[in-house]
């Protein structure tokens, strides 16, 4: 099996003073989750869409469910949990009662990223092949600095070997399970990326090419910008 998982716990605070979380927020007539989920849903080699979704917004999203995809059984909504990897946990749970075994590759990604392309999907499911785990990530354009403080400069890394993470992230959910339950409270507690995960347990994490355009909704410009990648892209 091959499954989605798409993270959509948060409450999206800094996003400002909005009625709703970031992820049901409207883009160009239909809210940024909707955009996100449609392109996993497009994707062929996707078994299953299973949504992560803050419990108090849960009722919520079944009514956009079934607005703009109208109860398709590919689509699984379950509660997230305290935090990303809470959330993957709760995912899991929710394929393994829909016959996920072990091998279940999961291709994690945040709600409010809803450029994600076909090309990234697929590039990511193809290395599962050699990999354990791989995330989609860019090249940092900008000059990189280290501060400890926050107040002055501790360190400049070398620029060509930094890269910005995006997602999707993916693995197989057996693994993740492992890694996850050999973790104590304040690792879990402080990792909260999932290839960070992997990595401190030892396995290598693969590069996938990303986009700049794979942005993440976080602040209001981000939305603004949202927009308007959007209505160019429909005008193409």
């Amino acid at each position: 099996m091959i499954a989605a998982g798409i993270v959509a716990g948060g409450t999206g605070s800094r996003m400002g003073n909005t009625d709703m979380p970031k992820q049901f927020m409207d883009l160009c007539g239909k809210p940024v989750i909707i955009h996100t989920i449609q392109k996993f849903l497009d994707n062929s080699m996707i078994d299953i869409v299973v949504i992560g979704i803050n419990p108090e917004w849960h009722d919520y999203m079944d009514g956009l469910a079934e607005k703009y995809f109208h109860r398709n059984d590919k689509i699984i909504i379950t509660d997230g949990g305290a935090d990303r990897n809470g959330t993957i946990i709760n995912i899991i749970s929710e394929l393994e009662k829909h016959g996920a075994k072990d091998d279940c590759i999961l291709v994690t990604h945040d709600a409010v990223r809803p450029f994600v392309t076909g090309r990234m999907i697929d590039d990511s499911i193809n290395k599962m092949e050699n990999y354990d785990i791989c995330t989609v990530a860019i090249p940092a354009t900008d000059t990189i600095v280290c501060s400890d403080n926050g107040i002055t400069i501790d360190n400049f890394p070398l620029r060509k070997t930094m890269f910005q993470e995006q997602t999707p992230q993916t693995f197989r959910t057996g693994t993740f399970k492992k890694v996850y339950s050999a973790l104590n409270d304040k690792q879990r507690k402080d990792i909260t990326d999932a290839c960070k995960l992997f990595y401190i347990s030892g396995y290598k994490v693969k590069l996938i090419q990303g986009d700049v355009s794979n942005i993440k909704l976080t602040y209001p410009d981000d939305l603004i910008m949202a927009k308007f990648l959007m209505e160019n892209k429909n005008k193409a």
